[in-house]
């Protein structure tokens, strides 16, 4: 019979202090990259089907190609880690993410973007499913909160902070230096990890990784994503798209049965969700917040260039009250939390994003650059408030043999919210503006209407807010009702 061999639970003692600093930069830069990619390469897309002569609907394939694999591939490398263990997945994922984006910044034609993207978008699953983990594996429950909060503000930063750094870049550099700058950070990372960081956890031989759960669970998510992209194009009530949610729900339901078929095997313990209702109303609560405020930097980019009139750099200077009220507060929430637990200070962020979305729906073809700044400014708290608590609270509420399991089910809630809102404001949008109007606000083309389509534009955002707004008010329920912490 083979040996299991436990972690010791007395990190404190267990885990010199400069090592567990030392493993919170390794894993804040991973926390940083991969949300980074998600988000910069929006502001670059006209560039790109400009040099590479892609039309509209292979562009859009750029960003989410690399978000497409970064969500459907992170539960099952989350449980792969837990019995492989961390430290060589972490490490492969950052050699992955590295070359893919050597291979990006050199691409030939959209094909072979849209492929390296993909392959990008595996390497940040790797390193997304175990940053969390290896932080809350080296860090005692006193401290944890902390540092997740740290890891949570580079998520926040990376997310939000991308458009407006890709838009320096691609002015002064050219849209391939989105990727260069991945090259310098992903070798000193790789570097790093291989000369400092540590294998804490061995599992049993005995343990098996679950290929049929992990399949049907790829396919199950792969299909729903398509089905929420091409929903705005094609029609949401056409066979087509009910077709594609019919067929996601069956992979998904067959996928949640043959869970509970495989027992200590199971890549995702579907009693986590219907026994732990900590852990189950922390993921929905971080997939409804995802889902409700992911879309604000989108839309208000075009906002502020299309109606408002800004130049690309003082619309991006207009942005970053928003990542900076999350980078300051987010630590500072992690550390109260774990002296306050996640309830309180969840789901007053939650409430608070609520109120910025209904205020950012208010905004008109009039509006001052106070108005926006205000808006973000509370969306910022809000979101700072919310998210390292929940963090910490979907991460604490698991055994040290499910913590891969968790942090890739908290991410995979993550970019599932991500590609949620975006479809819905495409959706909400498309009910007011016409194809041909997205399309002359998203290229910057002159239409000879531009008064007409930054009102029909304005009374689109008024809608999807509004919706972004009932999202998040349903997220404060699911926030306070989770259980307390144990």
């Amino acid at each position: 019979m083979s040996e299991q061999i436990k972690p010791n639970n007395d990190t404190s003692t267990s885990i010199d202090g400069s090592y567990k600093w030392i493993v919170l930069l390794i894993t804040t830069v991973g926390a940083f990259m991969t949300p980074l990619d998600s988000s910069i390469v929006s502001i670059a897309l006209p560039s790109i089907a400009s040099d590479l002569r892609i039309d509209f609907t292979m562009v859009i394939w750029v960003p989410t190609a690399y978000l497409l694999c970064l969500t459907v591939l992170l539960m099952s490398f989350g449980r792969l880690a837990d019995i492989k263990g961390r430290k060589p997945l972490f490490i492969l994922g950052f050699m992955i993410f590295t070359i893919a984006s050597l291979l990006s910044s050199v691409s030939q034609s959209g094909i072979q973007l849209i492929i390296f993207r993909a392959v990008q978008g595996a390497g940040a699953a790797l390193i997304a499913a175990n940053s969390p983990a290896i932080v809350t594996d080296v860090f005692p429950s006193n401290e944890r909160g902390k540092a997740l909060g740290v890891n949570t503000m580079a998520v926040y930063v990376g997310l939000s902070v991308g458009p407006t750094l890709g838009g320096l870049l691609v002015q002064s550099l050219g849209w391939r230096s989105i990727f260069y700058i991945n090259l310098p950070i992903g070798i000193f990372v790789i570097i790093l990890a291989l000369l400092k960081l540590r294998e804490s956890m061995i599992q049993s031989s005995r343990q098996k990784f679950d290929l049929v759960g992990a399949g049907t669970l790829s396919v199950g998510l792969t299909v729903l994503l398509l089905a929420l992209t091409f929903g705005g194009n094609y029609g949401w009530g056409t066979p087509f798209i009910l077709g594609l949610f019919t067929v996601s729900g069956v992979f998904l339901i067959v996928f949640i049965f043959l869970e509970k078929k495989m027992a200590e095997d199971a890549m995702l313990d579907v009693s986590l969700f219907l026994r732990n209702r900590l852990f189950a109303a922390a993921n929905f609560s971080a997939l409804l917040n995802y889902t409700s405020y992911f879309a604000v930097s989108f839309l208000m980019s075009f906002y502020l260039q299309r109606v408002l009139g800004y130049s690309p750099t003082q619309a991006g200077l207009l942005l970053l009250p928003m990542p900076l009220m999350m980078a300051v507060i987010a630590p500072v929430s992690g550390w109260a939390s774990d002296k306050l637990g996640s309830r309180l200070l969840s789901s007053v962020g939650m409430a608070l994003i609520c109120v910025s979305l209904f205020l950012f729906s208010t905004l008109n073809v009039n509006s001052s650059w106070a108005d926006v700044l205000t808006r973000l400014f509370i969306l910022g708290v809000g979101m700072g408030l919310f998210s390292s608590p929940n963090t910490n609270a979907v991460m604490g509420s698991v055994e040290k043999n499910r913590l891969g399991v968790a942090a890739g089910t908290l991410a995979t809630m993550r970019f599932m919210g991500q590609s949620m809102s975006l479809a819905i404001a495409g959706a909400v949008l498309a009910t007011i503006v016409s194809a041909n109007v997205l399309s002359a606000l998203f290229t910057g083309l002159r239409t000879g209407s531009e008064v007409i389509a930054a009102v029909a534009f304005v009374e689109g955002i008024h809608r999807v807010f509004l919706v972004s707004a009932l999202i998040a008010a349903i997220g404060v329920f699911t926030s306070l009702v989770r259980g307390e912490r144990k």
